[in-house]
């Protein structure tokens, strides 16, 4: 009896899990928790770097979304007043008929700088926000 190729593959990555997974020691040595930072071990600075790479990088992907949707439904209104009515094949990719104008590659790229700019600019409002509620403090 000769098994498939991919129950014999499946088989292989099974048996390296296993042979990957610690055994179990009882005289395992107990490694000690990691210290907590201290409040005054990072500058403020760098804090607040930190901050923005972390709400600027989160907020991207809704970004992204809300840019191409908002350019998309642009793109449709534009194209709707120069031809006079509304133009079905400019909608959003998101609600758009089959046989619809796709973005170009033009297009993709006015969207993505817009996206980024977006994350940015919500990662200013945010570093703005959390100095003031600091100097209300």
């Amino acid at each position: 009896m000769r098994l498939p190729v991919s129950r014999l593959v499946s088989l292989g990555m099974l048996l390296l899990i296993a042979a990957t997974l610690p055994g179990q020691t009882p005289d395992r040595p107990v490694v000690p928790d990691a210290e907590p930072y201290e409040e005054d071990e990072f500058p403020l600075w760098a804090r607040d770097l930190r901050r923005a790479e972390i709400i600027g990088l989160g907020s991207f992907p809704l970004a992204l979304l809300a840019t191409r949707l908002l350019y998309g439904l642009g793109r449709f209104i534009a194209a709707s007043i120069t031809v006079g009515e509304l133009s079905a094949e400019y909608l959003p990719p998101l609600i758009a008929p089959p046989g619809a104008v796709p973005f170009s590659r033009r297009d993709n790229a006015r969207v993505l700088v817009g996206a980024v700019s977006l994350s940015g600019v919500i990662a200013v409002v945010d570093y703005a926000l959390g100095r003031r509620e600091a100097s209300d403090e």
